[in-house]
């Protein structure tokens, strides 16, 4: 053993750049599982809400085909506008009599599509085709659940696309009077020989005569000049004098008040298509009269939804005018049904005016 000899120690670690590293990356992966998760909630809540609200919808179907439904007792189901959470269900319950009972979606979820009452027949069937969609607010995103007029019901997709069958054209049937059988004759009533019409002139000969009446003396007038009915007048004839009237002040008419302003849009209604390329895209023109002032124009989807492509033609306007609002489809089964959107004026010029959106395949 040499003396003054030292043993040469090893020391293993890492370098602050490589644990600044690893902490990154640890974030980064961290913070995608946190968001992955999030997200994959937010679908299945999406997902679970819509289709427990289409299963009521069945319930309600199946509700009326049951108790064959007579008219006013017939089940269905309503929602109430863009941005609400709540659907009403009315149906038996098992008590033997209709009543209705509210539902909520689950929390970040709301409809996008406007107020509407789907009502089912003894048969199933509604009136018309309709698209509920259910909007998520994290996923910024629409479910839709489709009720055709059949009274099928399909969520996410539509399996019964009533809008592209075709109107059909019911030919006016004319000429359906058999205008060549001998008509039945109306019958003629037979005079009855026995009725014996009285006489004219005849008179009852046991009858008294009318007395005839003996004219009233007119009365001889006592006037004496002034106004009197005595024997006292003295004839001067004094009346009394009517007095004058003293003529009433008119009033000052007031200024009338500036005319407010008020506004409005035209059509108030637009159908548009995803797969028509001549209904792609539709327009309004809103109006402003008796404005004073400049004022911003905008225009947006009611429950904060994001299924149409909206334009301005003129964002600000200097006093009364109009402004082309244009509304363009997307594609996409969450795209479909009927939205509001709600066109105004800032500073506010009457109340806001609302354009209904028909979206249909």
């Amino acid at each position: 053993m040499k003396p003054n000899s030292r043993t040469t120690t090893q020391q293993r670690g890492f370098t602050l750049t490589q644990m600044v590293i690893t902490l990154a990356i640890i974030a980064v992966v961290s913070t995608g599982g946190v968001l992955g998760i999030r997200t994959a909630r937010a679908e299945f809540r999406l997902q679970n809400s819509a289709r427990l609200f289409a299963t009521y919808i069945e319930k309600a179907r199946a509700d009326s085909i049951r108790r064959h439904a007579t008219t006013g007792q017939e089940s269905y189901i309503e929602t109430f506008g863009p941005g609400s959470t709540t659907y009403a269900v009315t149906m038996d319950y098992g008590s033997g009599t209709i009543e209705t009972r509210n539902f909520d979606l689950e929390s970040g979820l709301s409809f996008a599509t406007a107020a509407k009452r789907v009502t089912f027949d003894w048969r199933g069937r509604i009136t018309e085709a309709w698209v509920f969609q259910v909007h998520s607010d994290y996923l910024e995103r629409n479910l839709p659940v489709d009720v055709s007029g059949s009274g099928d019901i399909t969520v996410g997709e539509q399996h019964f696309p009533d809008q592209l069958i075709p109107p059909v054209e019911i030919a006016e049937v004319t000429g359906d009077v058999d205008s060549t059988s001998t008509p039945t004759p109306t019958a003629t009533p037979t005079p009855d020989p026995s009725a014996t019409p009285p006489i004219s002139g005849e008179g009852d000969p046991e009858a008294t005569p009318t007395p005839t009446p003996a004219p009233s003396p007119t009365p001889t007038p006592h006037g004496n000049g002034n106004g009197s009915d005595g024997n006292n007048g003295n004839g001067n004839g004094n009346p009394t004098p009517t007095p004058t009237a003293t003529p009433t002040p008119s009033a000052s008419p007031s200024p009338s008040p500036a005319a407010q302003c008020t506004s409005a849009i035209s059509p108030i209604e637009l159908n548009l298509s995803q797969s028509d390329s001549t209904k792609k895209s539709g327009s309004a023109v809103f109006t402003m009269v008796n404005a004073t002032g400049t004022r911003t124009i905008s225009a947006s989807i009611a429950g904060n939804g994001n299924s149409l492509v909206l334009g301005v033609s003129l964002l600000r306007i200097d006093g009364s005018g109009s402004s082309v609002i244009t509304v363009t489809t997307k594609n996409g089964a969450g795209n479909r049904g009927t939205f509001i959107v709600n066109v105004a004026a800032d500073p506010s010029c009457g109340a806001t005016q609302q354009l209904k959106v028909s979206v249909a395949n």
